[in-house]
């Protein structure tokens, strides 16, 4: 299955995280580009400010639901942040923590991604 085709089953089988991760060494196959993985690794480093990780970067919309903004970026990220603290998470807390690991041990690179 290649993951573009059905990146919808990638989230709702928890696989995002782990192919982020497995497909970032190799640049023809990275799943995020610098500017997404710098938007995951704010949001990894601390969940609980989504909503202002969603409004720095322009995808909050006054006077609709947090995150809506996100699809007309089509910003994998940010759907992903926006989608936590849902019923139907994107990213479940495992994952996160995963990520989070990845990036502190410097997975995407020199360990900080830029914004």
């Amino acid at each position: 299955m290649s993951l573009s085709n059905d990146m919808g089953f990638v989230m709702r089988s928890h696989l995002l995280a782990a192919s982020i991760i497995a497909r970032h060494a190799t640049p023809e196959n990275q799943i995020l580009d610098d500017n997404e993985l710098g938007i995951l690794q704010e949001f990894c480093a601390d969940p609980a400010k989504k909503d202002e990780l969603l409004l720095k970067h322009g995808m909050n919309e006054v006077g609709k639901p947090a995150g809506s903004g996100t699809q007309d970026m089509g910003s994998l990220a940010g759907h992903c942040v926006a989608r936590h603290g849902t019923d139907n998470p994107a990213l479940n807390d495992e994952e996160i923590r995963m990520l989070r690991n990845w990036f502190e041990r410097g997975g995407a690179g020199s360990g900080e991604v830029k914004v």
